[in-house]
């Protein structure tokens, strides 16, 4: 499971900027669309008041890589995808979703939603995703972030550098066990520490942390 087939970024998602272009608090809304990619939903753009302050719109759509910064060209976001096993359908566009010192990540999103969000919110819109998230202590460490029923995960390795970034559909708990006995097959579980955060972090620690040296909630 190579790095590329995700991407990723920061210790809270996007690198922190300050002053006006600093999102304010409650000026957020995420992008989600249905595992079987029929709907999407963008709970709260409508309540997001006028104005010039930027707005986070968080991505959360299971087709998400990470590229290599320095690898990274916006014009052929949608050729990345698809060398990625993510061909874009026909109502679809690729969008970035932040970028760090070493990763861009990319997202193919629906284009009636990105329509509606730039419709809305114009040059104000800063998008991310929680796969450019990074744990406080990176080195031999498992990430993972259990959001919309999708599992963002990121491992890394005992010098803390990144092997691995994916996005993979988990809707109940026996997706999050099977997708963990797979990874185990290629970076032993109990060599590692999980860090855990997302929706119920304490569930999944109950579910999973037994197959790790530690599992933490952050």
């Amino acid at each position: 499971m190579p790095v590329s087939s995700s991407v990723r970024w920061n210790p809270e998602t996007m690198r922190p900027v300050t002053g006006s272009n600093t999102p304010q608090a409650g000026n957020m809304v995420s992008i989600q669309r249905s595992l079987d990619g029929h709907s999407f939903s963008i709970p709260a753009l409508s309540d997001i008041p006028a104005g010039h302050d930027p707005v986070q719109v968080e991505v959360l759509l299971p087709h998400t890589m990470l590229v290599p910064a320095e690898l990274f060209d916006e014009e052929h976001a949608t050729e990345l995808l698809a060398a990625n096993g993510m061909p874009l359908t026909a109502d679809e566009c690729a969008v970035c979703c932040g970028r760090e010192e070493q990763y861009v990540a990319v997202a193919a999103i629906s284009s009636e939603a990105l329509r509606l969000v730039k419709e809305k919110l114009g040059d104000r819109a800063r998008f991310t995703t929680p796969l450019l998230r990074t744990p406080r202590n990176a080195v031999g460490t498992i990430w993972m972030c259990r959001r919309a029923e999708l599992l963002y995960i990121k491992v890394y390795d005992g010098n803390g550098v990144l092997q691995l970034a994916e996005v993979v559909p988990a809707e109940t708990d026996d997706d999050l066990v099977y997708f963990f006995e797979r990874l185990n097959g290629c970076f032993p579980l109990a060599e590692f520490g999980l860090h855990i955060t997302g929706d119920a972090p304490k569930a999944a620690r109950k579910l999973l942390g037994k197959r790790f040296k530690q599992a933490i909630c952050e």
